[in-house]
């Protein structure tokens, strides 16, 4: 738990950011593109209402029933984008003839089979009655259709239903009714849908009509987007349509586009069609995102983790070497502190010489421990080597001669297999990586052992082997020698050998050539390899 608090200060907040900027994007992109597959849809439907209006008026219905009956055609829903499509039909004088509807039906009278009655409730209900309508048939779909064997007509598909009863202001010239009250009446129970008390119905007749069955429909009921969202866009898109038409009158000789998308043209040479729409831009926007959005963030958390545990072990590594290299360091100052001390008393001139010695020795311990921090940090810092073709066997040979008085002095057997081989890189980086690798080997030959220098080149990769006798490296310790300053023995002394900063310059030489290293034991021995990209000829 505390270290997610920490993490929470550190990566997560940032991972977390660069998440969010790259949904934003990603919402804005999809945005776009739903915003072009919403105005195909619409145009889709005005061409729809447009092929509606030709049939309906080339038809043989009565004149007065035809507006009612593009009026139930008029809808097209834009559920998927959590918006509403409105549609409005004028005559070639610009007189209304047939506009969307929140809510409608078409009702079956007893006896007929056709549906030839529309129940428009839009006049009646309020804004809270049509959500509540919305609600209820999004909760309830098998409301949206009802059948009755009153009539004798749908046994098959009614269940327990006998009719509809539909009280309110009819219309038997359109064959309209304005419901006050609506309810699917069943065999044992009835089921009010709409009762109104809207003032629409003050000083009017009412009438009381029975059908055989009754479709409902409304354009408030959405697939995710609930009635009040889309009540919202009904709104927004009726606004736009007022808009557009500031007058109220349309025209047949003009053509209004506003940059909402709504349109206002004549349809053929008699009607003019105007539309608009509205759709909800977040939900819209994140059509399609949600298992990208998932996936992503759980992978923005997996990379926060991860970064933050490669940060602290950085910060640990940097410490830990900060620590070594602080230990390093003291050891000499203390002894060069101590024997200049005694350097500034009177002493034998025997006794100063050798103190004098000690210094300068030490001194240039320091300097070679400064030298190597400085090269491995360069190395480590991931600053590019300098390259040429490189004769990898002449350096190799080299560094052996200049080792082999070392070796005779230890009495250590120095020997070399070196077949031609060659590389990209910088002569003295790979100098020093030969250097260290023999010189560790020496250190750790046991008297009277042998140390061997083998180069080969297979293919593409020149391996370079030094061999020495001695004692195996406990295997948990095999990975962790080319840390600096690890010591596998503790119990080695400084005189036993150096700082611990060989092989790790070793290993960042390696890798700064594109290479690798590793150590394995032998029986007896152990041999350490590095591997690095060859070249073809020796050139």
């Amino acid at each position: 738990m505390k270290r997610f608090r920490q993490m929470r200060k550190s990566t997560l907040p940032l991972f977390l950011a660069f998440w969010l900027l790259m949904m934003l994007i990603l919402g804005w992109l999809n945005l776009q593109a739903q915003t072009v597959r919403i105005k195909q849809t619409v145009e889709s439907a005005r061409r729809d209402v447009e092929r509606s209006y030709e049939e309906i008026w080339a038809g043989g219905a009565e004149e007065e029933h035809k507006p009612v009956i593009l009026t139930w055609r008029l809808s097209q829903s834009l559920w998927e984008y959590h918006g509403v499509a409105l549609f409005r039909v004028y005559d070639s004088d610009g007189k209304e003839l047939a506009r969307s509807q929140m809510s409608k039906g078409v009702a079956c009278p007893y006896g007929t089979a056709t549906y030839s009655w529309t129940i428009l409730p839009d006049p009646v209900l309020t804004e809270e009655e049509q959500v509540a309508l919305a609600q209820r048939l999004s909760k309830e779909r098998s409301l949206s259709w009802f059948y009755g064997t009153a009539g004798g007509l749908f046994e098959d598909q009614a269940g327990e239903g006998l009719y509809c009863e539909v009280t309110g202001v009819a219309d038997e010239q359109r064959q309209v009714i304005y419901p006050q009250k609506l309810t699917y009446v069943y065999q044992d129970h009835a089921v009010t849908l709409i009762d109104s008390t809207s003032d629409f119905f003050a000083d009017k007749e009412l009438t009381t009509l029975r059908f055989d069955a009754v479709w409902l429909a409304s354009a408030l009921e959405g697939i995710k987007a609930s009635p009040r969202e889309l009540l919202r866009c009904y709104r927004q898109a009726e606004e736009n349509l007022e808009k557009l038409l500031p007058s109220g009158t349309p025209s047949m000789s003009s053509v209004s586009v506003s940059s909402s998308g709504s349109t206002c043209a004549p349809m053929g040479e008699d009607a003019i069609l105007a539309s608009a729409y509205a759709y909800a831009p977040l939900p819209t926007a994140l059509m399609g995102l949600g298992p990208t959005a998932v996936l992503t963030l759980l992978a923005a958390i997996v990379l926060a983790v991860f970064t933050d545990r490669r940060q602290r072990q950085a910060l640990q590594r940097e410490r830990a070497f900060t620590r070594a290299a602080a230990h390093e360091l003291k050891t000499p100052l203390a002894v060069l502190r101590t024997h200049a001390e005694a350097l500034r008393e009177d002493i034998d001139p025997a006794r100063r010489q050798e103190y004098l010695g000690v210094v300068v020795e030490e001194s240039d311990r320091m300097a070679a421990l400064v030298g190597s921090l400085m090269d491995l940090a360069q190395l480590e810092s991931g600053v590019k080597t300098e390259g040429e073709p490189l004769d990898l066997t002449a350096l190799v040979e080299g560094s052996a001669a200049r080792l082999e008085l070392l070796a005779q002095q230890k009495g250590i057997g120095l020997t070399t297999q070196l077949a031609p081989a060659a590389v990209w890189g910088d002569k003295l980086r790979l100098e020093e990586l030969v250097d260290n690798l023999a010189d560790n080997a020496l250190r750790h030959c046991t008297p009277g052992g042998r140390v061997t220098i083998a180069l080969e080149q297979v293919g593409k990769q020149v391996a370079l082997t030094v061999d020495n006798d001695g004692h195996p490296i406990p295997p948990e310790h095999l990975l962790h020698i080319w840390e600096p300053f690890y010591r596998g023995d503790q119990g080695r002394s400084r005189a036993d050998g150096g700082a611990g900063l060989g092989l790790a310059v070793v290993r960042a030489v390696a890798e700064a050539h594109g290479g690798g290293c590793w150590a394995e034991n032998r029986p007896g021995g152990v041999t350490f390899t590095v591997q690095l990209p060859g070249l073809q000829s020796t050139k």
